[in-house]
């Protein structure tokens, strides 16, 4: 046997009152038997020990996980929540977009049109002023030729005049 396994059994036979005599007698195959069945119990209970703080702390890692998930569940009602009021705003704003789009093309009918209505309003003025000019070119030839008749007749008895006066005037020299 070695120091350390005598050791152990004096302390041994000293926990349990046993005398070294008796020891001695009973120190045989049973007594290794005690002593490794001993052995074998206090392993047993560190076995036992180490179980049970690997127990809970499975527990306490399943608590986590569980807390976790429950949380992870929250957490996706919230962003499914979410979503659902972003989708809602999102349709509202394509819906708003496309009433704008309807105006925008309205507007832009209406331009077209008063654009088209111009146009016509602009052609019939022109039409109307190249009538005005034309009748107004027609009154002023009209006045010109009887500017010119009465500058004429004007001309005319100023000349008569003239030669009517000198024909007196030489008709009462003689």
């Amino acid at each position: 046997m070695s120091d350390e396994e005598d050791d152990e059994l004096t302390k041994w036979r000293k926990e349990r009152g046993i005398p070294e005599e008796e020891v001695q007698r009973l120190f045989s195959p049973e007594l290794r038997e005690l002593r490794l069945l001993e052995k074998l119990e206090r392993r047993v209970e560190e076995n036992d020990s180490e179980s049970r703080q690997r127990d809970e702390e499975i527990k306490r890692n399943i608590e986590f996980i569980v807390r976790q998930q429950a949380q992870f569940g929250t957490d996706m009602q919230q962003l499914r929540e979410t979503q659902a009021r972003s989708e809602q705003k999102w349709e509202r704003t394509a819906e708003g977009i496309n009433a704008l789009l309807a105006i925008a093309e309205i507007h832009q009918q209406e331009i077209n049109e008063l654009r088209q209505a111009q146009a016509q309003a602009q052609a019939r003025t022109d039409a109307q002023v190249a009538e005005a000019r034309v009748r107004a070119d027609a009154k002023s030839a009209e006045t010109d030729e009887r500017l010119n008749a009465l500058i004429n007749t004007v001309e005319r008895i100023i000349s008569e005049r003239r030669n009517g006066g000198r024909k007196e005037a030489e008709g009462s020299d003689e």
